[in-house]
């Protein structure tokens, strides 16, 4: 559950950063759900699934706690590789 806990939480933050923001998108709701189904199907899942686990979870505070618990000390741990400026790639000129 935390694999696909952290993969949501990144698609949310890239959702509010990237796609809310993109002038060229004009169906922001559809782009935020396709993410998350690319996200489903990467970890071999449903959202039906993911929902029940999610609600399983909610129901069992210490359970979750572990979880984000988990999470947080991912997100510390990879602190500078996650905020690091990444290098652009150019694109090849086709001759």
């Amino acid at each position: 559950m935390q694999g696909i806990m952290k993969d949501v939480i990144m698609a949310e933050q890239y959702s509010a950063t990237y796609i809310t923001r993109d002038t060229l998108r004009h169906d922001k709701v559809k782009a935020n759900q396709d993410l998350l189904e690319a996200i489903f199907k990467m970890h071999h899942t449903t959202r039906a699934s993911f929902k029940g686990s999610l609600d399983f979870y909610e129901s069992r505070p210490d359970l979750n706690k572990k979880i984000f618990d988990s999470l947080v000390a991912y997100a510390n741990r990879h602190k500078t590789e996650l905020y690091a400026p990444k290098p652009l790639v150019k694109p090849k000129m086709v001759p």
